[in-house]
């Protein structure tokens, strides 16, 4: 029997689908999101690197948000392909979005592999104004009690802003699109796959950012504690927590989760002390698909999991196959 570290036990994780508290606008603010981003001209600049593995090309590529904040990324093909799966990465909190070798294998199998460093993090930088200040370091608090100009809602605007520009006008046309990451990229990863129908399978890993309200009585380490420090400083009777909630309830990736109709991959540590496992839980039981399966890992925390990178490898290659036939 697993070891119980400050969560649900196991059996109870299985049947885990608390109720969602999505503000009763939910639906018409991401609409309106949507629709902002889509009258925007997709503004990218590439820049072909003289990469040394010949069967991938590499790009470094700008692309102007629609807050003209310059998201910095990868975008890696195989050689002379116009056409083919794309795998969009999210990376974790702080992280970035590292180096091309981190993505050859995905380019090798036949996926061009796109990747942004998030506004704020890695080379992106971030010209969102936000009213609010925080004396404690990280973004969960920027712009906190304004849901349309938090920072999350500008992430995922930002996504959006991407998935325009590679369905729009990127060098490889896309036949399937998926969307994969860890902790932060793993909750980018479902609710972007919740606000873009044309992403076509999904795997998070230990998602962040995801069923928020639990996390935040649970997590013991991490951003979480972010908001648990600045209340402690800032707000220490809770008097304008309720006003965190209803922003965090915009952004939270559970709330896209039942949007969620493709193949879908989870995996999580029972000793995750950063992004709880019953926020996984969550996600993966409110997820709207058939096609799913949540891997637990017993002794494994918040942290790179080989094992689990092999089941993700085994799981994106089985979508590609589906293209294939």
């Amino acid at each position: 029997m697993p070891r119980q570290v400050n969560d649900l036990p196991l059996q109870e994780l299985h049947v885990y689908k608390p109720d969602l508290s999505l503000p009763h606008d939910f639906n018409s603010f991401w609409e309106k999101q949507k629709e902002m981003i889509g009258q925007k001209s997709n503004d990218v600049w590439l820049t072909w690197t003289n990469y040394p593995v010949e069967k991938v090309e590499v790009a470094d590529v700008v692309l102007r948000s629609f807050d003209e904040t310059p998201l910095h990324g990868w975008y890696i093909r195989p050689k002379g392909v116009t056409e083919g799966p794309v795998l969009i990465h999210y990376h974790g909190y702080t992280e970035g979005r590292n180096v091309p070798t981190k993505y050859l294998v995905w380019a090798l199998l036949g996926f061009t592999v796109v990747s942004f460093d998030q506004r704020g993090q890695g080379k992106s930088p971030d010209f969102a104004l936000y009213e609010n200040g925080s004396r404690i370091p990280g973004w969960m608090l920027s712009g906190i009690y304004q849901p349309e100009n938090y920072y999350y809602t500008n992430v995922y605007r930002d996504s959006l802003a991407v998935l325009k520009w590679l369905k729009e006008e990127a060098p490889v046309k896309p036949t399937k699109l998926g969307a994969f990451g860890a902790s932060q990229g793993g909750g980018l990863a479902l609710a972007s796959a919740g606000l873009d129908a044309d992403i076509s399978f999904v795997a998070a890993d230990y998602p962040f950012m995801t069923h928020i309200e639990r996390a935040l009585n649970v997590a013991l380490k991490g951003p979480y504690m972010e908001v648990v420090n600045y209340l402690k400083l800032n707000d220490p009777q809770y008097e304008q927590f309720d006003q965190m909630l209803r922003t965090f309830s915009y952004v939270d990736a559970l709330h896209f989760c039942p949007r969620i109709q493709v193949p879908l991959l989870i995996g999580i540590g029972l000793e995750d002390a950063v992004a709880p496992p019953s926020s996984a839980f969550a996600a993966f039981n409110h997820a709207n698909t058939a096609e799913k399966k949540i891997e637990v890992y017993p002794q494994f925390s918040h942290e790179f999991n080989p094992f689990q990178e092999e089941k993700r490898l085994h799981f994106i290659v089985k979508q590609l196959q589906k293209l294939n036939k």
